[in-house]
Parts: C-alpha cells; sequence; structure tokens
C-alpha cells in the first residue's frame, strides 16, 4: 500500500505565524469590540442611574412641597372657620400666614416644573393655581365680612368654599402621590439599569472564554498556555471577579491583546465601583428622606405627633372604622389663658409649659394618640373607643394636668366627641370636639365639654357647667 503523506500546513493555511496572527487579530479583534461595547454600555448605565437618581430627589422634594402646600391649606381653612364662628383677630395672622406659606410652595413647584420643561405637569399647576387663587380671594372675603362685623355673611362664603376647598385639597394629595409614583417609577429604572449593567459584564465574560476556546483550537498548541491564561481570567470576570487580570506574555499579538484586555477589565471595573457608589449614594437619600418624612410628622417643640400628621391619621382611622364599624372617639385639649403665661413668664416658660404638657398627655393617653394639634391646643384620637371612654380619659386627663405641679399651676379645656354616634365623617367628628371645646373654654374653663350633652338639651341652650368642672351630661353619666 502507498503511503499518502499529508499537503505542507503553508499549502492548506498559507504562513503559520501570519495564520495565528490573523486568527488572534480576528477573534480577539472582536473580543475587544465586545468589550468595548460592554464598557460603553456600562458607562451609559452609570449615567442613566446617576440621571435617575437625580430626578428621583427632585420628585421627592416636589412631593414634600405639595403635602407641604397641603398641610398649608388644611391650616388656613381651620382657621379660617374659627376666625368665622369667634371673630377673633388672632387668627388673622395665622390664616394669611399659612396662605402665603402654601402660595410659595406652589411657586416654587412651578419653577421646578417649568425649569424641567414639564408642559403637561405646568398644565396641572394651572388648574391648582386657578382653583387656590379662587379659594384665595374666597378667605380674603370671609376675613374682610367677618372684620367688617358681617358674622352671617362670612359664615355664608365660608360654607361656598367647602366642596372647592376639599376637592383642591384632593388635588394637591392626588399631586403629592403622582410625584411619589414617578420616584418608585425611577427606582425602578435604576434597578434596572444596574441589573442590565450586570448581565452585560457576565455577557462579556461568557463570549470570552467561547472566543478565546475557539482560537486555541485554531491556532495550535505555540499559544495554547496564552490561551488559556486569557480563558481563566475571561472566566474569573464570569465569575464576577473584575479584579482578574490577563498576563502580558506569550506572542506579541497575544501579548497586546492582553494588555488590551486589562485596559478594558480596569475601565469595567471603575465604572462597576462608580455604579456601586452610586447605589449607596441612592440609598442614602432614601434613608434620609425616610427620616426627613418621620421628622415632618413630629412636632419639633413637644415631640408629639403634629397637625399634619393628625389630619393624615383621623381620615386612615375614620376609613378603616367605617368597614370594621368600630367607634373612634377624639378629645380637643386647650390651654385655659396661656396667653398670660407667655406674657408674665415669657416664652421660653411657655414652651416649657408646653413640653411639659404634652409629657403628662402623652403619659396619660399614650404617646401614638396624642397630637399638637397647634399652639396651645392638643388632640387626643382613640380608635376602637366609644363616647363613654372618651369621656373617662378626657376626666383622667383634666386631674393629671391639675396635679402636674411643674406645669405652673396651668389648667386646661377640653371637648369630647365621637364617631359614628355623633358625627359621620372625620372633618366633622374634628368639628363637633371643638366645639365642645369652646362651649368649655366659654362655660368657665377647666373643664370637659361633651358634645353628646350639648345636643341633648331641647331648648337649644348651652347646658349649665357641673361642679366638678364637667359639664352636665358627663356629669350625670
Amino acid at each position: 500500500m502507498t503511503t499518502v503523506e499529508s499537503p505542507p500546513a503553508r499549502k492548506w493555511f498559507g504562513n503559520p505565524i501570519n495564520s495565528v496572527r490573523n486568527g488572534l487579530v480576528a477573534g480577539f479583534g472582536l473580543l475587544v469590540l465586545i468589550l468595548i461595547a460592554v464598557v460603553a454600555g456600562s458607562t451609559y448605565m452609570v449615567k442613566q442611574y446617576q440621571a435617575d437618581s437625580a430626578q428621583m430627589a427632585e420628585k421627592a422634594d416636589t412631593a414634600l412641597l405639595l403635602q407641604g402646600t397641603e398641610s398649608h391649606v388644611g391650616t388656613a381653612g381651620l382657621m379660617l372657620q374659627r376666625y368665622a364662628l369667634d371673630g377673633d383677630p388672632i387668627w388673622i395672622h395665622e390664616i394669611i400666614s399659612a396662605a402665603d406659606s402654601a402660595t410659595t410652595n406652589m411657586a416654587t413647584v412651578r419653577a421646578r416644573e417649568r425649569i424641567a420643561n414639564n408642559g403637561e405637569a405646568l398644565a396641572r399647576l394651572d388648574a391648582l393655581d386657578a382653583t387656590g387663587n379662587g379659594l384665595r380671594k374666597s378667605l380674603e372675603q370671609v376675613v374682610a365680612q367677618r372684620a367688617a362685623g358681617d358674622g352671617a355673611g362670612a359664615l355664608a362664603t365660608l360654607d361656598t368654599m367647602v366642596v372647592p376647598f376639599l376637592q383642591y385639597r384632593e388635588n394637591l394629595r392626588a399631586a403629592a402621590e403622582n410625584e411619589l409614583a414617578e420616584v418608585a417609577s425611577l427606582q425602578a429604572d435604576a434597578d434596572r439599569s444596574g441589573e442590565l449593567a450586570f448581565w452585560l459584564l457576565v455577557t462579556s465574560g461568557v463570549v470570552g472564554l467561547t472566543l478565546g476556546a475557539a482560537v486555541s483550537v485554531l491556532i495550535g498548541r505555540s499559544i495554547l498556555q496564552p490561551l488559556s491564561s486569557l480563558e481563566a481570567t475571561a472566566n474569573k470576570v464570569s465569575r464576577g471577579d473584575m479584579t482578574a487580570r490577563a498576563p502580558v506574555s506569550g506572542p506579541a499579538e497575544l501579548s497586546k491583546l492582553g494588555g488590551a484586555l486589562n485596559h478594558m477589565m480596569t475601565a469595567v471595573e471603575e465604572r462597576t465601583e462608580e455604579l456601586r457608589l452610586s447605589n449607596e449614594e441612592l440609598r442614602e437619600r432614601n434613608r434620609q428622606l425616610l427620616e426627613a418624612r418621620a421628622q415632618a410628622a413630629s412636632d419639633a417643640l413637644t415631640g408629639l405627633l403634629n397637625h399634619r400628621k393628625f389630619h393624615q391619621k383621623i381620615r386612615e382611622v375614620i376609613a378603616d372604622a367605617q368597614q370594621s364599624n368600630e367607634a373612634v372617639s377624639l378629645i380637643m385639649l386647650d390651654v385655659d389663658n396661656f396667653k398670660q403665661v407667655n406674657d408674665s413668664l415669657g416664652h421660653l416658660k411657655g414652651d416649657e409649659v408646653l413640653r411639659e404638657l404634652s409629657s403628662t398627655i402623652a403619659e396619660t393617653a399614650g404617646q401614638d394618640c396624642a397630637y399638637r394639634y397647634g399652639g396651645d391646643e392638643f388632640a387626643v384620637m382613640l380608635t376602637r373607643s366609644g363616647h363613654e371612654d372618651a369621656v373617662r380619659v378626657a376626666k383622667r386627663l383634666l386631674d393629671a394636668v391639675a396635679k402636674n405641679k411643674e406645669a405652673e399651676k396651668v389648667t386646661v379645656s377640653l371637648g369630647v366627641a365621637a364617631y359614628p354616634e355623633m358625627a359621620a365623617t372625620a372633618e366633622e367628628l374634628i368639628y363637633r370636639a371643638d366645639m365642645a371645646l369652646n362651649w368649655a373654654k366659654s362655660s368657665g374653663k377647666n373643664r370637659v365639654g361633651d358634645w353628646h350633652a350639648l345636643i341633648a338639651r331641647k331648648d337649644g341652650e348651652m347646658p349649665a357647667p357641673a361642679e366638678n368642672a364637667v359639664d352636665a351630661g358627663i356629669a350625670s353619666s
């Protein structure tokens, strides 16, 4: 049998050195392009992540401004109601201050959206401003009518404001919730960017491993060790080791490729670190936002929950009670003659008295139930508690304040109302308790006013105060 020799390799592949060079250029050139694409994609993801983070902070700040506007509007509405009822000029400054704060917040929000060139948001703000301006004019009309002594006219104008006022506050809450929803959407986009960057890196490792194995088979044993080193580096990268580097050795082509690969991996590692730092910064911003929300719910002077948190909570509690048919009671508490305390002892001592009183209320009724409603007025909200429970708590509060030696012999007046037997909504419950408080103060102070006792009188007159500083309805119970 005649043996047939294989043709020389040069005839099949040309110059082996050139074939190696061409194979390296073709194979690893593609790998470099992939790595460049990964670096470019990672850079883009980092920039997108940073842009989303900045926009999230902007949206969160806008949401806080809208929530603050809603709080100021609610404060102005409550103070306007009181002024329309009792005509005390002390409320005028607070009404105007709250209205001005709301206007300032809306102006800031509008400026932000104008800079962002957000036409849709500006259109919504135009609608809100139109309603807000109308309410502002009605507010000024009520103040003018009451100042002129036209109490009936002021109340009539106030009645016309109720529906647009409630709708305006609801629109403000909806706008704030829309901003928070966009924050959540941006967070999801940022998370997707991070996940995509990760998979880009993993894909680059897998592709590098595949190309390395294919080229090692084609170019033979002379470059097997350098290719194995590159393969090992790619494997480490695919497992997430961004510190892996290829040895710069072997044929010139592979040596140069190893240097390029190391340069690309350094860039990828830097971009990955930037992404990690950006993620940490975003988590810190989220933590600060949560802390800011917690601080926004607390009163700085007394440590109790504040006016805005009270209105938010009472709406939630009444909504739950409507579903579960459970009772909710409310105690409104006001310091008697607190202006005299400030005038005679100074505002610092007045603040100390308020802090001591807040501590007494929290110890007696519970920290989670106590709110600073505003100024020297406090509120105690009792969930799953009816009218009789509220009366007992109000008595304990009255006794506790009387026994407090640190409060400069301060006395308080209290008003009690309960849902659903005395009110059908959260606003009506607040109104009933506040009216009972007003009766307690007008009947001699240092007593508990009970809305149930007030409406029990058939002749429509206020019941006479009882001997123990509790109104007739409570005394009889």
